[in-house]
């Protein structure tokens, strides 16, 4: 048993039950070990949360810099966001859950933000820089006429992050491929690209 083990574990019960109602001894079960084996890396459900959390932000910062590659396309990447959804499926693969499965990042967040301000500072930092490396995709797009012009990229890139983070806090329905392919077409059309 690995310590990256305990933490995808940990991870997945905290993303689908909250921090709050998971206990190390949930955490122990889902991996197939005692208590005390978790408290050979770990001092306590609070540290456990930190480790977790730091590999998750920085999973979460790779994978957006691949997205944001200079390879592709602004298309491919609002293609890759809103249709794709391909940051959550790299995240459901990695903490091996079935597609049914509800990961309810938001209510997540927002929970550990509150208890925790060294996590709250570190998520903030996360989503400026997420917002900063697509505002600057969003920027070269424009440069090189692939998206018209005249946009305030850093603002372009907030409200595509929002629309993305907010169609995950939305529910089921608006997960649906057709939903998301019409908001695909409807964000094309509003940048005409």
């Amino acid at each position: 048993m690995t310590k990256e083990n305990i933490i995808i574990a940990a991870l997945r019960l905290f993303l689908m039950r909250g921090y709050k109602s998971v206990s190390l001894i949930d955490v122990a079960n889902e991996v197939g070990i005692t208590k005390g084996g978790i408290y050979h890396y770990f001092s306590s459900k609070d540290d456990l949360l930190h480790v977790s959390l730091h590999l998750l932000v920085d999973r979460f910062e790779a994978t957006y810099r691949d997205i944001f590659s200079e390879q592709n396309t602004i298309k491919t990447v609002l293609h890759s966001l809103i249709v794709e959804r391909s940051v959550e499926n790299y995240f459901k693969d990695l903490l091996q859950v079935t597609e049914s499965c509800t990961l309810d990042y938001a209510h997540f967040v927002i929970e550990v933000m509150s208890k925790f301000p060294d996590i709250k500072q570190r998520i903030e930092q996360n989503s400026l820089i997420v917002c900063e490396s697509l505002s600057q995709k969003i920027q070269r797009a424009m440069e090189k006429g692939e998206l018209k012009s005249g946009f305030d990229s850093f603002a372009l890139a907030a409200v595509i992050l929002s629309l993305v983070n907010g169609q995950n806090s939305l529910g089921s329905h608006f997960q649906s491929p057709v939903v998301r392919q019409r908001m695909m077409g409807t964000v094309s059309g509003m940048l005409d690209i």
